[in-house]
């Protein structure tokens, strides 16, 4: 059994008349509780929450446990993070040894549905079996199926369990994102959040650079493996320092009680029906969106078969929700509607729904626009990304300082980040041929606003939530987020390739534009007067999606401006939580 923890104590926040702790502006200061019949009062922006009997203060972890316990997560979420983008440039290699070169995309695709759809599962289920205990699953099955995975013999094993690995990806990215607000007292939120943010950041940028190398100098099956001893590390340090029942540390072992956390009454409290249905509609539409325009025809019956089942389950999803949010139903649920009934919650899942496409879009296209517009070779186009990959991390530590130190209302540094992002996007669609230095300037400003946006969603959400729903609050922002970029990866890939297949046929024979679709390098071998007349055409294209993406940055602002209230919640006013 491992020793006390070392804790500190937080002030003990103000009580109303009937002794609940209330935070100015409606913010319910409650610790996690079951579904049970409760007094209630209305939160100043329409969200009904709970009141409980005033209780001790809360306590924290702190001292070696509380950094050995951030490592761990960080490292967790360092390896979840990398798996999203280090196989892409390893797909050659494994299809040379698995062979299977057309289901290569299915590598990719198969970790990023279970990924996707098992967010808010994780962090809702973490409520009733546990957080500790959901990490540790998460990890274990991470770990294991890195494992499998660099241990297969052929292609469609591999994507099986690359969708299984993905299982476990999703479950780190979820509690990890549920745990860093728990860790430590309000006022020190915007610090751990930005540390995460951070490694979650590098993990992204690190991820084809260590692809590469480690198909340079070893063998692809490295990818997979190199998972399992920094697994192993993360398990045992989190086994040994998370105490039991965290976030409650008032009881200080760290041995798990199984048969408690998979009681038949805690059992009967998991939405398996919402979880499935959410589960289902998450991994079709994903599925829709990533196939869509590159493998099959936005008409292909693949296509609309795969959006509309999706889309009717979804709403399915909804509507088993609201039955089961009532109060004498046994089940609690995977979301509660209820909390879309906030103006702010609302608007902040719009705002990570709107933020994931113009990101993503950057992230991704950029590097092609280099590479196709610019004439460099993938390494180049790179290094030539550098600037918005390293403004964003950047950002997002400036961003958690100004919410900590300074405790500077993160509606602020929303609307500023989503300024930024407008900005640079704008910015960024202006150029009208070969990037040149403006476009480094332009990175940096996008960097910006993606770094302080992201970091803000963050910081935001546990101040307008109760604590008891917290954990399925950020998975959502999370999961709907990562959904948002999916989407806008797929609307960025129409855009261009309907504005190719228009322009292109006028300029090169069927047989050039098959050999450019297969690489973008063939551009260089074409004659002088050709390259540049289909380099602008890309330019055209790529300027194209930026303003398409702009809209969805427009939204951004639009709906973080709507953030507004008379006494805007800080990190300052928030105690007790």
């Amino acid at each position: 059994m491992a020793s006390i923890p070392e804790i500190q104590e937080h002030g003990r926040p103000p009580t109303n008349t009937n002794g609940s702790h209330v935070e100015d502006g409606g913010i319910l200061l409650s610790p996690t509780k079951s579904k049970e019949p409760q007094n209630v009062s209305t939160q100043n922006d329409g969200q009904t929450t709970s009141e409980i009997p005033s209780e001790a203060p809360q306590r924290y972890m702190e001292g070696w446990r509380l950094y050995i316990m951030i490592s761990a997560l960080c490292l967790s979420l360092f390896l979840s993070t990398l798996e999203t983008t280090i196989v892409s440039t390893s797909l050659i290699s494994i299809t040379n040894a698995l062979g299977d070169f057309e289901q290569r995309d299915w590598v990719v695709t198969s970790y990023l549905i279970t990924y996707t759809g098992f967010l808010v599962i994780y962090a809702k289920f973490s409520d009733i079996l546990g957080r500790k205990l959901l990490i540790l699953v998460a990890i274990t099955f991470f770990t294991v199926f890195s494992i499998v995975c660099g241990s297969i013999s052929n292609m469609t094993q591999l994507i099986v369990f690359r969708a299984l690995q993905g299982i476990g990806g999703s479950g780190i990215y979820a509690m990890v994102t549920c745990i860093q607000p728990e860790l430590v007292p309000p006022e020190k939120w915007g610090n751990i959040i930005a540390i995460v943010s951070l490694v979650s950041v590098l993990s992204s940028v690190l991820g084809p650079i260590l692809g590469g190398a480690i198909n340079n100098h070893s063998s692809w099956r490295w990818v997979f493996l190199l998972n399992a001893p920094a697994g192993v590390i993360a398990t045992g340090l989190i086994a040994f320092v998370m105490p039991a029942k965290f976030p409650n540390i008032d009881d200080s072992t760290s041995l798990i009680n199984f048969y408690s956390k998979i009681s038949r009454a805690s059992l009967r409290r998991l939405d398996v029906i919402g979880a499935v249905l959410l589960l289902f509609s998450s991994a079709l539409i994903v599925f829709a969106f990533e196939e869509a325009g590159s493998r099959y025809s936005w008409q292909s019956p693949v296509i609309l078969s795969t959006i509309i089942v999706g889309g009717v389950l979804f709403i399915g999803f909804l509507g088993w929700e609201k039955v089961v949010d009532r109060p004498r139903a046994a089940q609690e649920p995977i979301f509660p509607l209820r909390l879309m009934k906030s103006r702010l919650v609302s608007a902040l899942i719009i705002i990570a729904f709107c933020t994931g496409p113009p990101f993503m879009t950057a992230i991704i296209n950029l590097p092609q626009r280099f590479q196709a517009v610019d004439g460099l070779s993938p390494f180049e186009a790179g290094t030539h990304l550098l600037p918005l990959l390293l403004a964003s991390p950047v950002a997002t530590i400036v961003a958690g300082q100004l919410a900590t130190r300074l405790k500077v209302p993160p509606f602020y540094i929303l609307l500023f980040g989503a300024s930024m992002q407008l900005l640079g996007i704008g910015l960024a669609s202006s150029v009208k041929f070969k990037s040149g230095s403006a476009m480094y300037g332009y990175e940096v400003i996008m960097g910006f606003g993606f770094g302080m946006g992201l970091v803000s969603l963050l910081i935001y959400t546990p101040m307008v939530v109760s604590r008891s729903d917290m954990a399925v609050a950020m998975g959502a922002i999370t999961q709907i987020r990562v959904l948002g970029g999916t989407i806008g990866l797929a609307i960025s890939s129409t855009v261009l390739n309907n504005h190719l297949a228009s322009a292109l046929p006028a300029l090169l024979s069927p047989a050039d534009i098959k050999q450019i679709s297969d690489s973008v390098q063939h551009i260089n071998t074409l004659p002088d007067t050709t390259r540049d007349a289909v380099r602008q055409v890309f330019a055209d294209g790529f300027n194209m999606q930026l303003r398409v993406m702009m809209y969805f940055s427009v939204a951004v602002w639009v709906f973080a401006a709507s953030l507004w209230e008379r006494k805007l919640r800080s990190a300052a006013k928030v105690e007790g939580y």
